[in-house]
């Protein structure tokens, strides 16, 4: 049976016990020092996470808690690495299959970022990832906005559109970019209508019979309403996160280069079309007096799609801007995380201060100690050496006293140290 297969099955008898999570957690700590072992135990703990039973979801999750304090206290940053790119979505279906266990699921997620597992950006995220199952909701209806649960009323049956982003009442008219009109607008779009009057005036085409224009109905565009709908269908909110602010304060740059570019459309028509005194026009006559024409029909033209450019910008521009005032309160919880890590590095080194006063003298007495063992090491070998001569010089002594006493009939051996007797032949029995 192969590593995986093997964690495979003690993932899948993981229980709510202390002893079966704290197994599950050492058998994916033996993939640590493996060549692309976390990635593949993190891998295993996802397939068995998504097959298990619904009483074993929060286990799993114990599991990966304990695997990653201990791999981040312990080892290194490995399994970190591989948790962080699936933990979010890992954690929703949690969160998705059983709605008792979010608090719980939360719980262990601020724990990550009071022990300092992740940084507080990523908690954050992850957190806000959860806020839609909190409440014991799931789903749409906990994302689902205030603003949507209770549709305004239509004032007429062809008002009411299905997913419309723009709409043309007269309140949006008067007032594009939201709030009261007494405050300050959001986006301030000034054209000088009256300068403008001469090169945009064009008689009105009769509103009926002959030459009549079709008058372009609020309803012509919209979507057709969903049988059994009650109310507009309100699109969910995006995840509170890094990325999709970025994104949306993107949006809003790119929208204000597209208004720069119109006012730069506008400022470029000349002077001459918008100088109602201008007598200029009196000395055309002929093809002169057509071209001039001509150029000011371009001119209307370019100044209405203009208009339209920036009324779509506004709109868009409102609506972006509505959706930033979400980020706000996310913005503040994250500089206030940032303030306590701030704080916290300014206690750090108050302390290394402190300790600096005292490191020289430290420095030096380990520096003294440090020569004092070392002498004494160096002057215990020489001792060491001078016994060992002084050893060999007394045996090389009693050696030389035992050869002058020997016996009659001995010698002395060197081999065995010691007088022997001659061999004598005669001596042999028969």
């Amino acid at each position: 049976m192969s590593d995986a297969a093997d964690l495979r099955a003690i993932l899948n008898q993981t229980d709510t016990s202390a002893p079966a999570i704290q197994s599950s957690s050492r058998g994916m700590m033996r993939f640590y020092d493996k060549a692309g072992g976390a990635t593949m135990a993190v891998s295993e703990w996802r397939s068995v996470l998504q097959t298990s039973s619904l009483s074993q979801s929060l286990p799993l999750l114990y599991v990966a808690n304990e695997v990653l304090q201990t791999s981040k206290r312990n080892r290194g940053n490995r399994f970190l690495e591989a948790f962080s790119p699936v933990l979010g979505s890992c954690l929703q279906f949690i969160c998705g299959r059983d709605g008792s266990v979010v608090e719980k699921v939360r719980r262990v997620v601020k724990i990550w970022g009071d022990r300092r597992v992740f940084s507080m950006r990523y908690v954050m995220d992850v957190l806000g990832g959860l806020d839609s199952f909190r409440g014991g909701a799931m789903g749409m209806a906990a994302a689902t906005p205030k603003a949507a649960t209770t549709p305004p009323k239509p004032t007429s049956p062809s008002a009411s559109t299905v997913g419309s982003s723009v709409t043309t009442n007269s309140d949006d008219e008067d007032d594009l970019f939201g709030g009261s009109s007494d405050g300050p607008k959001l986006l301030d779009i000034n054209i000088d209508a009256t300068a403008l009057s001469a090169a945009q005036s064009k008689p009105t085409p009769p509103e009926f019979g002959a030459g009549a224009k079709r008058r372009r109905s609020s309803t012509a565009n919209s979507p057709v309403p969903l049988s059994g709908s009650t109310g507009p269908i309100s699109k969910k909110n995006k995840a509170l996160s890094g990325q999709n602010f970025l994104d949306l304060f993107q949006s809003i740059v790119n929208l204000d280069e597209k208004y720069k570019s119109s006012i730069g459309v506008i400022e470029s028509i000349p002077t001459s079309y918008l100088d109602e005194g201008s007598t200029d026009i009196d000395d055309l006559v002929g093809d002169e007096l057509t071209d001039m024409y001509k150029k000011v029909c371009q001119t209307q033209r370019n100044v209405r799609r203009e208009h339209r450019t920036m009324y779509s910008v506004a709109v868009q521009r409102r609506d972006l801007e509505k959706e930033a005032k979400r980020y706000v309160s996310w913005l503040k919880n994250l500089a206030k995380v940032d303030d306590d890590d701030i704080e916290f590095c300014d206690k750090l080194e108050k302390k290394l201060d402190a300790i600096s006063v005292c490191h020289e003298e430290a420095k030096s007495a380990r520096d003294k100690r440090r020569a004092e063992e070392s002498q004494k090491r160096v002057d215990a070998e020489a001792t060491a050496q001078r016994e060992v001569e002084d050893e060999e010089r007394r045996r090389i002594l009693d050696d030389a006293k035992m050869e002058a006493e020997a016996k009659p009939g001995m010698m002395w051996n060197r081999e065995l140290r010691e007088y022997q007797y001659l061999h004598d032949p005669t001596e042999e029995s028969w």
